[in-house]
């Protein structure tokens, strides 16, 4: 799966955002947990299903000294909660053997203050990050594939969000969208009508 495009993941559970005060904790990636089954395309193999796995050796905390990151409220780069620019800033982030930690103080600001409230309330349950992959690997299991992501060309957020499971949708509609450009128009109506039936689901 490569591409140029930004991809999107998010977790659940002991990953979503944690509320002390007015800071904000939670992991935005987790190390070697299986992601929901995804669809995907590729010349290659035509349409597969897959799960994905973030190995422990993809991210080091010498690794973050390289990105400029910033927390944002549902990917949106215009509801910045704090920023970690090559390691320094009021976003502060960590690596240890469950995952990428994240931690900052809401700003004083009408987004801080829906953060607070809204992780608070726990109406935002889920941790997210968005990426580039480097290098990754594909194994078979059966008729399911498995994809390992073993490092990151670059990661340039991690977000608190209402709905861990919205990535997957996300995937599919990118997949299909490439997919779309694969393909002749006269060879790709039914497909068509499946990306705007997934665009719907979001």
């Amino acid at each position: 799966m490569k591409n140029k495009k930004y991809e999107i993941r998010s977790f659940g559970g002991d990953a979503a955002p944690t509320l002390t005060g007015r800071t904000i904790e939670g992991y935005a990636i987790v190390f070697n947990k299986r992601s929901e089954v995804m669809l995907d395309w590729s010349a290659e193999h035509g349409w597969r299903k897959f799960v994905e796995v973030i190995d422990p050796s993809a991210l080091r905390t010498a690794d973050l000294l390289k990105y400029d990151i910033r927390a944002l409220v549902e990917h949106n780069r215009e509801r910045l909660l704090a920023r970690s620019n090559k390691g320094k800033g009021s976003l502060e982030l960590t690596v240890d053997e469950h995952g990428l930690h994240y931690r900052f103080n809401a700003p004083k600001t009408a987004d801080g203050d829906y953060a607070v409230e809204m992780v608070g309330r726990g109406d935002i349950s889920g941790s997210s990050f968005a990426f580039r992959a480097k290098d990754e690997e594909w194994t078979k299991e059966d008729k399911l594939w498995v994809r390992t992501v073993k490092s990151f060309a670059t990661l340039r957020d991690v977000t608190i969000t209402t709905d861990p499971a919205y990535t997957e949708t996300e995937v599919s509609v990118r997949s299909l969208e490439e997919r779309d450009q694969a393909l002749n128009p006269e060879e790709n109506t039914a497909y068509l009508n499946e990306i705007e039936q997934l665009r719907n689901l979001i």
